[in-house]
């Protein structure tokens, strides 16, 4: 792999286990309310937004921090949203912290959260089905650099009923959408056990048509792969 991404990458890594380490002291001389990091999630989120393109759409949910570093946004950017200051570049400090909205045109495009977890799947897929529609009707043009959609989600929010239907119309209408499932075996407050029948990837197999890579996020080098495979996959097996 080029020796460019990886000191990238390692930069990045080492940057948001920083930002993790200071808003999680129990001393600190800020001000701030309730906040989750992308602590341990750091590489599966970094080979994810490395790869996004400034006209694709992203879709993160609250603890995506590492994913928003690695779109381009700044620490200081992130630290602004955190504690509502008035240039905070997603809502002007009106949101509650890591439901970014971001409409830069240099940046992917990030339409604005909601804080219940899997509310973003349906959204992300009206998106997708609008991105197709253009291309359908001659508003866009489909070729290598053609946009996608980017989801992610956790593990538990895939038992949230708006994530099946969701996955269902991605299915349906065949729309350029990634759905990145991290998966730390934990919802919020209860394990997965307590939580969920069956490991989320045969969960997904059960939608005939979706493909689902199986990868350790802690890994970036497969991780990095296997999200490369996967939209080359939504560009080029797009039928319309």
């Amino acid at each position: 792999m080029d020796k460019s991404i990886l000191s990238k990458v390692y930069n990045l890594i080492s940057l948001s286990r920083s930002m993790s380490a200071l808003f999680e002291r129990e001393k600190t001389t800020t001000s701030k309310y309730v906040h989750a990091t992308s602590k341990g999630h750091e590489i599966i989120q970094i080979a994810a937004g490395i790869q996004l393109q400034k006209d694709d759409f992203l879709y993160p949910y609250y603890r995506d921090d590492s994913m928003l570093l690695s779109i381009g946004l700044e620490p200081f950017d992130l630290m602004l949203q955190l504690l509502a200051k008035s240039k905070d570049p997603f809502s002007g400090g009106k949101t509650y912290y890591s439901h970014p909205s971001l409409n830069n045109p240099e940046l992917p495009k990030i339409p604005h959260q909601s804080s219940a977890t899997g509310m973003q799947a349906i959204p992300a897929t009206g998106a997708a089905m609008g991105l197709k529609y253009k291309e359908e009707v001659g508003l866009s043009k489909h070729n290598e650099d053609a946009p996608i959609v980017v989801c992610s989600l956790g593990d538990a929010s895939c038992t949230e009923g708006e994530v099946s239907e969701a996955f269902q119309m991605a299915v349906l209408k065949k729309l350029p959408i990634i759905y990145l499932v991290q998966d730390n075996e934990w919802d919020i407050s209860a394990k997965a056990e307590e939580t969920r029948a069956q490991d989320i990837s045969y969960f997904a197999k059960g939608f005939k048509g979706l493909k689902v890579f199986t990868v350790d996020g802690t890994n970036f080098q497969e991780s990095y792969i296997a999200l490369q495979e996967a939209i080359k996959l939504d560009i080029e097996e797009r039928q319309y």
